[in-house]
């Protein structure tokens, strides 16, 4: 089936984040309302674990994303989480394996739906990372420590784009950084599954508007 292409973003003006898909002709269509699962008793031990539903208007659950592998940093070990519909069928799974300690590795995400191609998108351009590397890395640290003072939640920001290719190479989806909007250019993937990975994507990396912790864990 063909949803056709479409932009995603989170606001987060109302009590809980809502993950808004906008349709190609400016309709607005599948908004989610991110909801946290009660906590459970790997939260405290790995910080990636993340346990959600995305509700509709009518308060009506029609996602659920919980950490299938909790992952490990330290390790370089991804963390793996399964994405359902509201009877409890899977719609596929999102691996997320973040840049391990001290090593110049781009995170990734792998995005495998239970029907359709496989997407995997790195974390930032390779040429900004090579500029942010031996610059931004220290402005960071100065931007850092001036919010500290000034008790703001602002500061400089490495690299933020994510572009997910199919196994030819073909974009599927983009986030953009600076305008923390999800761009599908095919709309051959489940918006469900794409909504839940964007409420699990901002949950690791949020845009300003949602806090310095960002929704999951405010």
């Amino acid at each position: 089936m063909a949803w056709g292409p479409a932009t995603y973003e989170v606001k987060y003006q109302g009590p809980t984040p809502r993950v808004l898909r906008t349709e190609s002709n400016g309709a607005h269509s599948g908004a989610g309302w991110a909801t946290r699962d009660a906590p459970g008793p790997d939260d405290a031990r790995y910080p990636e674990a993340r346990s959600f539903r995305l509700l509709d208007d009518s308060g009506v659950p029609f996602v659920h994303v919980r950490t299938e592998h909790p992952g490990s940093r330290g390790s370089g070990q991804p963390a793996v989480y399964r994405v359902d519909d509201h009877y409890g069928a899977p719609l596929g799974r999102v691996t997320y394996r973040r840049r391990p300690s001290f090593r110049v590795r781009r995170a990734r995400w792998t995005l495998e739906p239970v029907q359709g191609p496989h997407l995997r998108g790195h974390r930032g351009r390779l040429v900004w990372w090579a500029v942010w590397w031996p610059t931004g890395l220290v402005l960071s640290w100065v931007c850092s420590i001036a919010a500290f003072m000034a008790e703001d939640d602002a500061g400089f920001r490495p690299p933020r784009r994510v572009t997910w290719r199919d196994g030819s190479g073909r974009t599927r989806l983009v986030f953009r950084g600076m305008s923390d909007r999800y761009e599908v250019r095919a709309g051959d993937t489940d918006p469900r599954l794409i909504s839940a990975l964007v409420a699990l994507h901002q949950s690791f990396d949020p845009s300003e508007d949602a806090g310095a912790f960002g929704w999951y864990h405010v």
